[in-house]
Order: C-alpha cells, then sequence, then structure tokens
C-alpha cells in the first residue's frame, strides 16, 4: 500500500481501516526514546524469517529447512511467540501508531483500541502491511518483502536472491552524512525558516522531505546562476525543477 506524498507529509496520524492510525514521530518524540531505540524499532519491524533466525543464532538450522518447510514460516507467529517479544512489539507499536496497542493472548494478534473502542488489530495477515506503512511514514523504504507471499516460484527464487544481496549491504559501514543527526544540524544551517530551536517539532519524514528539497533547489540555484552567467545554448535548463516532484521512491 502506497501513501499519498501530502499523507507522508502530514503531521497527523493516517488511519487504516481496521488498523488504526500510524504516525510519523517528531523529532522531539524519537529524542524521548533516544536514536539508538528508534533505530532498534525500525529494525525489529523490518525482520524476515532469516534475520530472525540469525539473531537467535540458530541461522544454520534454518537453512539445512527444506524449502517447502520455510514457506510456511510467518515471521509475526515467530516474534509474538516469546512474552519477552510480545512485550517489545507493543511498545514498538504504541511509539509508532496512534491508538494504544495492546496483545490479545486469547486472539494471539493485537487489538488497536481508540478510548474504549476497538479500532483495528495486527495479525499475522496484515502485519507486514502494517510495517511497511510504518516505514513510509519514516522515510524508509520498507526492505522485509515476504517471500512466502508470492505464488510465482520464479519470482519468489528472484526475491530470494534480492534479499541475499540487501542483508549483505546491511553488514557494510552507513554513510555518516546521511545519519539523521547530522541532518537535522544541515537542514536547521541551511533552511531559511528552521534553526536548532524549532527543527524538532517537524516528523522526521517533514525533515528528511526537506532535506531532500534543499539539495535539489542547491543545485537549481547553481544551475541557474550558470545559465544566468553563460546562457543555455543546449537548452537543456528546466526553469521548473525547483517544484518537480522528489516522491519517487517510497
Amino acid at each position: 500500500m502506497k501513501l499519498s506524498y501530502f499523507d507522508l507529509l502530514s503531521p497527523g496520524p493516517v488511519y487504516i481501516q481496521d488498523t488504526g492510525g500510524i504516525i510519523s514521530p517528531t523529532l522531539k518524540d524519537i529524542s524521548f526514546i533516544g536514536i539508538q531505540t528508534y533505530q532498534y524499532y525500525l529494525g525489529i519491524l523490518s525482520m524476515s524469517a532469516q534475520s530472525f533466525f540469525e539473531m537467535s543464532g540458530l541461522k544454520e538450522q534454518y537453512d539445512m529447512l527444506p524449502e517447502e518447510e520455510k514457506s510456511k514460516i510467518n515471521i509475526f507467529e515467530l516474534l509474538t511467540g516469546s512474552n519477552q517479544m510480545v512485550s517489545l512489539l507493543e511498545k514498538i507499536f504504541n511509539f509508532f501508531m496512534a491508538d494504544t496497542v495492546i496483545y490479545s493472548p486469547t486472539n494471539k494478534y493485537f487489538i488497536v483500541k481508540k478510548d474504549k473502542d476497538i479500532i483495528g488489530t495486527i495479525n499475522r495477515k496484515n502485519y507486514n502491511n502494517v510495517c511497511n506503512l510504518i516505514y513510509q511514514r519514516n522515510y524508509i523504504k520498507y526492505q522485509s518483502e515476504d517471500v512466502n507471499n508470492i505464488k510465482s516460484k520464479k519470482a519468489a527464487e528472484i526475491m530470494k536472491k534480492i534479499q541475499k544481496g540487501k542483508s549483505n549491504r546491511r553488514h557494510s559501514e552507513p554513510d555518516k552524512n546521511f545519519e539523521l543527526g547530522n541532518v537535522i544540524s544541515a537542514v536547521a544551517s541551511k533552511s531559511n525558516s528552521l534553526n536548532i530551536l524549532n527543527i524538532w517539532s517537524l516528523t522526521v519524514y517533514q525533515v528528511w522531505d526537506c532535506f531532500a528539497r534543499l539539495s535539489n533547489n542547491i543545485i537549481y540555484d547553481i544551475q541557474s546562476m550558470s545559465v544566468a552567467a553563460w546562457g543555455d545554448k543546449d537548452h537543456r535548463f528546466d526553469a521548473g525543477a525547483w517544484f518537480k516532484t522528489i516522491d519517487n521512491d517510497k
């Protein structure tokens, strides 16, 4: 499910039928729990069955399973198999959702409540979609595709190779230039209206969007100055580039 650019930028929750409201946390919200906890929460939500077994120290056992057995494994059932993980998921959902999320041991899924009314659930069927929506609202492309839901055998094999490549890339060193703290500093210093004091009221999506828009506009300014000084004989300068959409890959 792809959220609209308007919904992604919105400071309020995006309500999904039978699920609840998905929020984009503000920088202030993230500062209250800490950046490491925030990243840990996102990491849990991106977990696949394979990464779950790797984290549990059971990678060899997982690799030895027949493909037919692997296809029957559901990440939601794995995560809710222990009280510790259930408690963690409750904290995660209550951070990224506008309403109260409580696990129901009887039903074996999470109940989403607004005041006293149940407005939705998070279960084995919609769990991946909820994670996807949370990732979108945090300016992240969701990486935990559920291979088990792909009906085409050939497509499933291709997706497994893609996931293996993604897993290998995770071990590489992250670019410090794109760490959230550095992006906050850069946007606060470059923006005409945002500063290090008021930027904390923005949602994390809004900050990343401002960073992308500022980056595009800096390039546009350089190109426009070059055209003003030297002309545009090849007609390559796009005068409308400053307002072209940047929401192409979320």
